[in-house]
C-alpha cells in the first residue's frame, strides 16, 4: 500500500489565490444545511481543484459522489510520501511560504507534530456529529474515517500453538523467546499500552519482550509478510488489515485481536492556510459520509468511524464492543 497526494480537478484550474479557509468558513457560517452545501460547491467549482497530501492510498469510485461530482470529476495520483513525508512536506512548505497542500491526511503521532507547527486549523464539519466521540478531535483538529485494529499474526507451520495468543503479555513466556517481532516506531501501540496497563507496567512489558529476544523490525505490512512466508513465529501490533491481505490468497496464518480491541485512528485534517478552502471543504465532508466511510470498510478489514456501516466479512460490531479508540493531542506524545 503506498501512500499519495490526492490531486482531484474540476474544469480550469484557478491559480490564483482565493478566500482564505477563515474566509470560506465565515461565509458559510449560519446558512441552512442545502443552501451551506450549495454555496460550498459553487465555490469549489470556481476553485476547481483540492490537493490531499495522505499516507493512505485514496481509491474512489468515480465519480466519488453525487454530492461532490460537480467539484470532483477527473482524479489522478502523483507524489507519494509516507506519513513523516507528509509532515516534512507540510511543516517545510509553510516555513518557505508556499502553500499548496488543502487537506493533510496520516497519523496520531504525526497529527501532533503539525499542530506544534502551526501549520492545520481547526475545522467541525457537519458530518463529524456522527461519529465515535474517540474518532474526532473536540475542538475539531481533527477527525478520522476509520480506524486501523491492532492484532497479532502467527504462522500456523511455525508458532508452538495451534492458535493466536491471544494477550499481549504471553510473548513474556520463554516459548515464544526469539520468535516474534514489534515495531519500536508503532508508537500509537505503545501509548495504547500505556493506557491499559499504566506507564510502568507497559514499560515492563517492553522490557520484557527485549528480554525474551523479540525482533524489532518497521513496517506492519512488511512483518506480516515475513510471518506469512514463514520467515518469523509471530508479529505483535500488526495491522488487521495487512493479515486479512494474507488470508485472501490462502497463506498459511492465524491471528487475534487482544481485548480491549486497539483501534488507532487514521485522520484528516485541515491545512490553516489552505489555497483551495471550499474544495478542501467538499472532500473533508465527503470522506465522512456513510458512501464514502462504507467504501472503506466493505473492502478492508478496518473499523469505520461510524456506527451501521457494512464491514468487510472478518469485522462485526461485536470485535469493535470493547474497542479502545484513543483521542490524543500533542501533549499526549510529550512532544
Amino acid at each position: 500500500m503506498r501512500p499519495c497526494l490526492f490531486i482531484a480537478t474540476a474544469g480550469p484550474v484557478h491559480v490564483a489565490f482565493g478566500a482564505t479557509l477563515e474566509e470560506a468558513l465565515k461565509s458559510l457560517k449560519g446558512l441552512a444545511a442545502k443552501e451551506r452545501q450549495a454555496r460550498v460547491e459553487r465555490e469549489a467549482r470556481k476553485e476547481g481543484i483540492v490537493r490531499w497530501a495522505s499516507s493512505t492510498p485514496q481509491a474512489w469510485p468515480s465519480p466519488p459522489s453525487r454530492r461532490s461530482a460537480n467539484a470532483t470529476r477527473e482524479s489522478k495520483s502523483s507524489t507519494c510520501a509516507r506519513a513523516a513525508g507528509c509532515l516534512r512536506k507540510g511543516s517545510c512548505a509553510s516555513i518557505a511560504g508556499k502553500h499548496d497542500i488543502d487537506i493533510v491526511g496520516t497519523s496520531a503521532v504525526t497529527f501532533a507534530a503539525m499542530k506544534d507547527a502551526g501549520v492545520i486549523a481547526p475545522y467541525v464539519s457537519p458530518e463529524a456529529a456522527q461519529l465515535r466521540k474517540d474518532m474526532k478531535d473536540p475542538d475539531g483538529c481533527w477527525v478520522s474515517y476509520f480506524g486501523n485494529i491492532q492484532a497479532i499474526i502467527c504462522n500456523k507451520n511455525k508458532n508452538r500453538v495451534k492458535t493466536a495468543p491471544g494477550d499481549w503479555r504471553d510473548f513474556l513466556d520463554p516459548k515464544w523467546k526469539r520468535e516474534f517481532s514489534i515495531d519500536d516506531t508503532r508508537y500509537e501501540w505503545f501509548y495504547a499500552l500505556q493506557k491499559i496497563y499504566g506507564a510502568q507496567e507497559a514499560n515492563k512489558l517492553i522490557s520484557g519482550f527485549i528480554q525474551n529476544g523479540v525482533h524489532l523490525r518497521r513496517g506492519g505490512t512488511l512483518r506480516a509478510q515475513l510471518v506469512g512466508a514463514g520467515e518469523e513465529s509471530c508479529g505483535l501490533g500488526v495491522y488487521l488489515n495487512n493479515v486479512h491481505e494474507l488470508l485472501e490468497p490462502g497463506a498459511p496464518v492465524n491471528y487475534s485481536v487482544p481485548e480491549p480491541v486497539l483501534v488507532v485512528p487514521v485522520i484528516n485534517m485541515m491545512a490553516k492556510l489552505a489555497p483551495h478552502p471550499y474544495t478542501a471543504i467538499l472532500l473533508y465532508d465527503f470522506i465522512l459520509t456513510p458512501e464514502a466511510m462504507g467504501h472503506y470498510t466493505r473492502a478492508n478489514a478496518m473499523a469505520p468511524a461510524r456506527d451501521n456501516l457494512p464491514c468487510e466479512s472478518g469485522i462485526h460490531n461485536s470485535d469493535l464492543s470493547f474497542s479502545v479508540c484513543f483521542g490524543f493531542r500533542a501533549s499526549d506524545f510529550g512532544f
